[in-house]
């Protein structure tokens, strides 16, 4: 019996997909139906979206291979049962499911005709996935088999979406291996208590994934016997991910009990920003998308969402929003310690955010999001969106597929035709993630004092120019060979009409204190002044502070490949990992349209960088550099420094 059935109305443009997978041998049952009208609101986005994943199919089916234990397998890893194996291949999968179920799909892109697709490239990929995890008959090459591990569910659920949006057409023994596969997952889940921590590395994002694979289980077996007991899991995992301390006595109704009353614990903090890897992380706020993929299965199946797959989650990119820059790329505040320009990952964020939570500034970052993944992809001729060495992690091109399939379901429910709206000059104080941000007319300032003491001026453009250096406006002090940490001692933090000001008094180890006094200006000014003090006597190696990282990239798609520098009358075109170093006794200095005036002449060092680091290339300025061996008595004045940075 045919299983699937695909109506399409061509007059009026719409598409209506309703897959229906009947009873069948081997197939346990129904899945749930996967039903929804494609609209016109945001056909362009959608569009594009779509183009998207089919070149970046292309590219990753450049590397598809058979696996050497079994040629009727197919894999685009090396074989073993790590995250760094497994997830790539499940996202894959799931992307090539995805364009084999839904929108125009182009052979001549993607490079291989529909049918052979789903019979050469999607079962054997399935094939694979199924047969190498715990419940299946065989390893990985590692000898080992995937599964019951600290991310599995996460692998399972992206896997087990694919296979729900393909089902009628997999043979009836991977369709009874991939339930094998999310039913263990899921009770391994449904059985635990979800975790909570609210300080340095937040349990959101796991609490979300894992989730997110009991929603997976109720998609492909709504009847079974344990989906009651899954259901109310998956409700109290996806709402421990975004609880605040606050949540703990509100007495709001959610889910027809009130929230304090499901309170196990806090993962975010009251002003809805979070930590994790030690710092206040943009890339892991947005991790939230996991929790509204719940809510898309709920959608896409005409189940009524649970409420708590989007608590607090509007809010939380609201956040996000005001960290963001005019080429979809983050400030970051604290640092970044992935990848830095992932811009067409956080797709998904704004057109989820287009959609159910109808955010106009989110139609405008979902505009610059396209536009340079767009670009990212035209520099690879097979389509890959990250260059070589942009990306480190080892699922990130294969993962984009899938959260790009994501943003392109989510348009389908978008309810209204939304006009882009530009973020508003003005202040946001994180007071509990010790971090404030002001946006003026040309310049985007950030200050933080929490894990990470920063302080960063750069330009409102696709050309950040700074790079997120963790020693941004504080820089280094060396003694005995060792760079010293830094310590917050003090911090007074004053938020004016239309900007801030800030008093820090840091210590560099044990031997040079810091008193420094940043003042952001409405006109788009940031003046940062500071005096280091010998804290005891010592002999110091070298003073490097008032430094800033500057971006200099040989191949991102806003950088040239090189700054153009200023020190006092001296100019230098410096060359994209150069390794080369500039030096002047200058009060002036400029790169490219960051200009920066010492209040008198410091001894000021550039430092162009030589090796990749993060995926991406950071040159160095620094604006107070002591070389060489100083001896320092104890309470003696080092140096005095006041900085003024402006954009042109």
């Amino acid at each position: 019996m045919k299983a699937f059935l695909l109506i399409v109305f061509l007059s009026a443009g719409i598409f209506h997909y309703n897959l229906h997978a009947q009873d069948g041998a081997g197939s346990g049952g129904r899945v749930l139906t996967c039903s929804f009208i494609e609209n016109s609101l945001y056909q362009g986005e959608k569009d594009r979206i779509y183009l998207l994943i089919e070149n970046q199919a292309h590219h990753l089916r450049g590397g598809l291979r058979n696996w050497k234990a079994d040629s009727s397998m197919k894999l685009i890893t090396k074989s073993g049962s790590a995250e760094a194996f497994i997830r790539p291949n499940a996202a894959f999968v799931a992307g090539l499911s995805f364009l084999y179920r839904f929108g125009k799909y182009n052979d001549t892109i993607v490079g291989i005709p529909k049918d052979d697709l789903l019979n050469n490239e999607i079962i054997p990929l399935f094939r694979y996935l199924v047969r190498t995890h715990i419940t299946g008959d065989l390893k990985t090459d590692d000898r080992k088999a995937w599964g019951n591990a600290w991310q599995s569910a996460h692998w399972t659920s992206i896997m087990g979406t694919g296979a729900w949006w393909v089902w009628a057409y997999l043979p009836a023994d991977i369709q009874l291996q991939v339930r094998k596969v999310v039913a263990y997952e899921a009770d391994r889940i449904a059985d635990s208590i979800p975790p909570h921590q609210i300080k340095f590395d937040s349990k959101s994002e796991e609490n979300a994934w894992n989730s997110q694979v009991i929603s997976t289980a109720l998609l492909l077996m709504p009847y079974d016997s344990r989906s009651s007991q899954w259901e109310k899991a998956l409700q109290k995992w996806a709402m421990s991910g975004y609880l605040r301390p606050a949540d703990s006595t509100s007495t709001a109704i959610l889910d027809q009990v009130q929230v304090s009353k499901q309170f196990n614990g806090a993962n975010i903090y009251n002003d809805f920003t979070l930590e994790n890897h030690f710092i206040v992380h943009p890339d892991y706020m947005g991790a939230w998308i996991l929790n509204a993929g719940n809510d898309l299965d709920y959608l896409l199946s005409g189940r009524k969402p649970f409420q708590a797959f989007l608590y607090n989650l509007p809010q939380i990119y609201n956040n996000q929003k005001r960290m963001f820059l005019p080429d979809g790329g983050y400030c970051y505040p604290n640092g970044q310690d992935w990848a830095l320009f992932r811009n067409a990952d956080w797709i998904v964020c704004h057109a989820t955010a287009v959609a159910r939570f109808n955010d106009p500034e989110a139609v405008y970052f979902l505009s610059a999001g396209l536009e340079a993944a767009e670009k990212m992809q035209q520099r690879n001729k097979d389509g890959a969106i990250y260059a070589p060495g942009e990306n480190f992690f080892a699922s990130a091109q294969a993962h984009s597929t899938f959260w790009l399939a994501q943003a392109w379901l989510e348009l389908q429910f978008a309810q209204k035709d939304l006009k882009p709206v530009l973020q508003k000059e003005g202040i946001n104080y994180f007071v509990d993630g010790k971090i404030i941000i002001h946006r003026t007319k040309n310049t985007f300032h950030s200050a933080s004092w929490g894990e990470k003491i920063m302080i960063q001026l750069m330009p409102l453009a696709k050309d950040h120019i700074v790079s997120p250096d963790q020693r941004n406006g504080i820089g280094s002090v060396k003694v005995n060979d060792t760079i010293q940490p830094v310590i917050l001692k003090s911090v007074r933090v004053k938020q004016t009409k239309n900007g801030f000001i800030i008093n820090l008094i840091i210590e560099h180890g044990k031997y040079v204190k810091a008193a420094i006094k940043c003042e952001s200006k409405p006109d788009g000014k940031l003046i940062i002044s500071e005096k280091l003090t010998a804290i005891q006597h010592c002999i110091t190696d070298s003073i490097e502070t008032l430094s800033f990282g500057i971006l200099n990239n040989p191949n991102w798609i806003y950088e040239k490949g090189s700054r153009m520098l200023k020190l006092g009358q001296q100019q230098f075109n410096v060359k994209a990992v150069s390794g080369k170093i500039y030096q002047a006794l200058t009060k002036s200095v400029s790169v490219d349209d960051l200009n920066l005036y010492l209040n008198s002449p410091n001894n000021v060092i550039y430092k162009t960088a030589s090796k990749i680091k993060s995926s991406r290339y950071t040159d160095i300025l620094v604006l107070n550099a002591i070389e060489g061996k100083r001896e320092w008595k104890k309470g003696e004045i080092i140096s005095e420094s006041k900085l003024s940075i402006t954009v042109n």
